[in-house]
């Protein structure tokens, strides 16, 4: 059904024209720059003949010429300059806004999600055909192992958290303590535990660990505090605490005149330099919960073996992962995240929120099989209550399939009653149909009560004032405090001394063997053989500008315009530029080359030029694609990389190149890629000049508002093994 669902989204989305306005204006300085006729009657006959030679150049687009080698023969037309015709027909467009009959601006997204589909419903299939527990527990074991690696591992030594009161509270049915702890040395999280009335339910209780979704007041958030304190009231004691970048832990310090950021812009600024580290927020957040469990078993009052999960949104996601992990969790309750990614996906077009926040996004895990189904099944039987609203923007048309999976690992494990689903019909929230059946869930599998439970109309909340933790409402006025950004400062000089004794020890060529292996890019003999399809030919004086469709992996294109020299050709520039290979910097460089008897290849990279996919706002231009890939395991420097060798690939076997190729790239997503091609194909390229202001990985670890500029540049795990200084180095 998911799949349906996608390939219907395909079928009816909105074609678009391709404008050529900025085609014919580069064309116009192209053309100009490399003829002029002296005369006023020359100009006049140019004209003339022009138009003609745009007739010719129509009729080769109507017929193009199959895939062509270096020997094809080119028809020369009238050797006057073509852009000074006034024909607006006459453009440097190569695709006609079209990829295999789709616009050309959902090439990427096309080509990303045909790989996410089709791996999801593989997937589907495989967990479906394990039947014995046997099998099922070898799933869950490979799958924890995976979860914890892939995030950065978690410390296997803890540190003392520290923990202190810092205020009580009592209320009608309830008391409140608010509670200070270090899950890390100086890394502060701030608490609230509600307990119940002792007069009416003598400790030790159970406890539910309640996480915070995206609320900027946090553990303040009203739902959220009737969610615990309705636990209180019913015996069960509730901590309740603020994830990272919410509530009282803002993690980033802005410099003077720029805002404070919080909530998802400031998980997916940070999540980048976590990327690049190897690592992943959710190591993070989810450690904050583990050791949020660790304070629970410190307490005399609290039952450590009777220990539940629960959370809305960001909330339902560190629970889907804790639970995942951690045994001690007995029983949970994640509330509006589980979803079947294929219908979640599905959406990536429709909505500004997909696919979500960095710490909801795993390297890699479309290809290790991690659908929203596997945080279900990684502990299955434990006992897990489903939260779901019918106008979420989590579909709950996933929601009901990731169930029906889930249901049917369950059942076969000999316990179909240890999961259910709780649905509201309302929106994204948690409901207080969801805080009662959340309840009822934890009296049933902690405590032994089947009860339904109903909130009181009346339960009294606390005041923002009231349920603060430090004294002035952030723990980074802390003394001794430390931030996210400070961990992960110091995991980079740790990082940074690393690489220089790697690369001094073990020499380049072995260190790029290992940043092949981190980047994934492929050496040129193990990519396909890149295809030429020339469309069209034109003729000019001293030179002949054809029309190439460079395809270096099924379902990818390059447009592409060779100028080729009527003289002997005696090197080849590969020219990028990340606004397109028509832009205005073209002319000079096409002018300069020709001029020394050298033919220019500009090619427009993927998802760049005429196949530049549409700006997703929520992560910036083309950001939601590249987190897409990230998902499937790959980088858009890798597959750029490797479109730059398949280029110069294309131009050695066309142009029968002895000499290596001048590599020419502008602006960072095109010359952060061409310095990777280079670095690790060095016998391919001789000059390389790359103009760009990205200086370092590093500098996305320490500075979010720049990261958050760059996420399409980052390669995961980059930072384990070198930096772009090391491989500018070389060459």
């Amino acid at each position: 059904m998911s799949l349906s669902i996608y390939i219907h989204q395909r079928m009816i989305t909105r074609l678009k024209s391709f404008r050529c306005t900025a085609f014919l204006l580069v064309a116009s300085i192209l053309i100009s720059t490399l003829q002029a006729a002296d005369e006023a009657t020359e100009k006049l006959t140019a004209v003339s003949q022009a138009r003609s030679c745009v007739t010719d150049l129509i009729q080769v687009a109507e017929n193009p010429t199959p895939a062509l080698d270096g020997n094809h023969q080119i028809e020369k037309s009238r050797p006057d300059s073509l852009i000074q015709t006034e024909n607006p027909a006459l453009t440097l467009e190569v695709l006609n806004g079209k990829v295999d009959s789709m616009p050309a601006d959902l090439m990427m997204h096309t080509y990303l999600m045909d790989q996410a589909m089709a791996l999801l419903q593989s997937q589907r299939q495989q967990i479906l055909q394990l039947r014995h527990a046997e099998d099922i527990h070898q799933w869950q074991a490979k799958m924890r192992t995976w979860l914890v690696q892939v995030i950065g591992g978690l410390p296997s030594q803890h540190t003392p958290l520290n923990a202190r009161i810092t205020g009580r509270l009592t209320r009608p049915g309830y008391r409140v303590e608010k509670v200070l702890l270090q899950s890390q040395p100086g890394v502060y999280v701030t608490a609230v535990l509600f307990l119940p009335d002792s007069s009416l339910y003598p400790p030790p209780y159970p406890a539910v660990l309640v996480a915070c979704g995206h609320t900027q007041n946090g553990k303040g958030f009203e739902a959220y505090q009737r969610g615990a304190a309705l636990l209180a009231i019913n015996g069960i004691a509730a901590l309740m605490f603020d994830a990272i970048d919410h509530g009282e832990r803002l993690q980033w310090r802005p410099p003077e005149g720029q805002s404070r950021l919080w909530g998802t812009r400031a998980h997916n600024a940070f999540g980048i330099g976590c990327m690049l580290l190897g690592t992943n927020i959710a190591q993070f957040m989810v450690y904050d919960a583990l050791r949020c469990l660790d304070y629970l078993q410190s307490r005399v009052d609290i039952d450590g073996q009777r220990l539940g999960m629960a959370g809305q949104s960001g909330g339902g996601t560190q629970t889907a992962q804790v639970m995942s992990i951690d045994d001690r969790v007995k029983a949970a309750a994640p509330s509006c995240y589980i979803t079947d990614l294929a219908h979640w996906l599905a959406l990536i077009r429709d909505r500004n929120d997909v696919p979500a926040d960095a710490e909801q996004n795993i390297a890699g895990q479309l290809r290790a099989g991690l659908n929203h189904w596997g945080f279900l099944l990684m502990r299955a039987p434990m006992p897990t209550l489903v939260a779901a609203a019918e106008q979420d923007f989590f579909p709950i048309s996933g929601t009901r399939a990731a169930m029906e999976v889930a249901s049917t690992i369950y059942e076969r494990l000999g316990a179909a009653d240890h999961i259910a689903l709780s649905v509201d019909p309302g929106k994204h929230s948690w409901h207080r149909s969801h805080r009662e059946a959340t309840a009822s869930w934890m009296l049933r599998w902690l405590a032994g009560k089947n009860l339904t439970v109903s909130e009181p109309d009346s339960l009294p909340v606390l005041s923002d004032a009231e349920i603060q933790v430090t004294p002035t409402g952030q723990v980074l006025d802390l003394e001794g405090a430390r931030s996210v950004y400070d961990v992960n400062h110091e995991r980079l000089l740790s990082l940074r001394e690393h690489r220089r004794a790697l690369w001094a020890e073990k020499g380049s060529k072995k260190v790029l063997k290992m940043v092949r292996r981190i980047t994934g890019i492929r050496r040129p003999a193990e990519l396909p053989k890149p295809k030429i399809e020339i469309i069209g030919t034109t003729a000019f004086a001293g030179y002949c500008l054809q029309k190439w469709i460079i395809t270096p992996d099924k379902g990818i294109v390059l447009p592409s315009l060779a100028f080729i020299p009527d003289n002997k050709i005696k090197n080849v520039v590969l020219w990028l530029d990340e606004q397109g290979k028509s832009s205005a910097d073209t002319a000079s460089a096409v002018k300069k080359a020709l001029q020394q008897g050298q033919a220019v290849l500009a090619v427009d990279l993927r998802g760049l030029g005429e196949t530049r996919s549409i700006a997703n706002p929520w992560y910036g231009l083309e950001d939601a694609y590249v987190v897409l890939s990230y998902m499937l395991g790959r980088s858009y420097t890798a597959m750029r990389s490797e479109d730059i060798l398949a280029a110069a690939s294309a131009a050695r076997r066309f142009f029968k190149l002895k000499t290596k190729i001048t590599l020419i790239a502008r602006g960072n997503q095109v010359s952060i890629p061409a310095l990777h091609a280079a670095a690790l194909e060095r016998s391919l390229f001789g000059q390389v000049i790359l103009k760009d202001d990205l200086i370092s990985y590093e500098s996305l670890v320490t500075d979010p508002y720049l990261a958050s500029r760059n996420l399409v540049h980052v390669v995961p795990a980059a930072l384990t093994v070198y930096d772009l200084t090391d491989l500018r180095v070389l060459l």
